[in-house]
């Protein structure tokens, strides 16, 4: 499965802007037909709790910008937005959104560990189920940046078949060494891919270093994406996943009781 990595800075409660970057990027790089793309955390913002900005005319402005891309491009997309929570019109939630070649909806992830640090649970409601995707013959979980610091939704995305985990993130740079060990951590730990994709530039109240990067199930780092705005392609095999899994099978003694 081919991957593309986009890494760019958003400009802040802009979504026509952002969208036009997008745009720029895939022209300028020319994914392969029916590879996947992946964009940041709340690519179209920024990482805003400002609701007024972030659900404006939501879902259908980005949805309906994801669903023409995937279809203008023939391409697979795991964008990050704000969508309003249902039954409650004044809360969003921090979701993934996942198109596919023919501009075709194929479902969507809620954050699950809101980032409380920073006041979003005041402004999102939690999410409560991680979700499995099938691309090219690999099942692809989706999770959005604090959820990488806890390790039981990975697991519960490894009961579910997992073989690639996506992290969405607006990881500040104060904590950018937290980022890369917990990636090849969750990488090593779970036996599969993961695929981190992280933003750059600068917010009001935080500063972007990118790393983003694709790390294999033994934990090495495929492709690693520095610190500027760039998109990059890496190839998944899932052949290395089973085979890993197969040589080396410690998922097999996961839930041993320990008294």
């Amino acid at each position: 499965m081919k991957v593309n990595l986009l890494q760019f800075s958003p400009v802040w409660e802009d979504k026509d802007k952002n969208f036009e970057q997008v745009l720029h990027w895939i022209n300028s790089n020319k994914p392969s037909p029916d590879s996947l793309l992946v964009l940041p955390e709340t690519f179209a913002t920024g990482f805003s709790l400002n609701r007024e900005e972030t659900l404006a005319n939501e879902p259908y402005k980005t949805e309906s910008f994801l669903k023409d891309l995937s279809s203008q491009f023939g391409i697979w997309i795991l964008g990050g937005m704000i969508n309003p929570a249902t039954g409650n019109q004044l809360m969003g939630k921090n979701c993934v959104v996942l198109y596919g070649p023919s501009g075709k909806r194929m479902g969507c992830y809620e954050k699950i560990h809101l980032f409380n640090p920073a006041g979003e649970q005041n402004v999102h409601l939690p999410g409560n189920k991680v979700q499995i995707f099938e691309i090219h013959g690999m099942k692809v979980c989706p999770l959005i940046c604090y959820d990488l610091r806890f390790p039981e939704v990975f697991r519960i995305g490894i009961k579910k078949g997992a073989e690639v985990f996506v992290v969405h993130a607006c990881w500040p740079k104060k904590r950018i060494n937290h980022w890369k060990i917990l990636l090849q951590a969750r990488a090593v730990e779970n036996q599969a891919y993961v695929v981190g994709v992280n933003r750059v530039g600068m917010e009001p109240n935080a500063e972007y270093e990118g790393g983003s990067m694709v790390i294999d199930p033994q934990g090495n780092i495929v492709l690693e994406l520095g610190n500027e705005a760039i998109c990059k392609e890496a190839i998944l095999e899932k052949q290395l996943v089973d085979q890993w899994r197969a040589t080396f099978p410690v998922l097999s003694n996961h839930g041993v009781s320990i008294l």
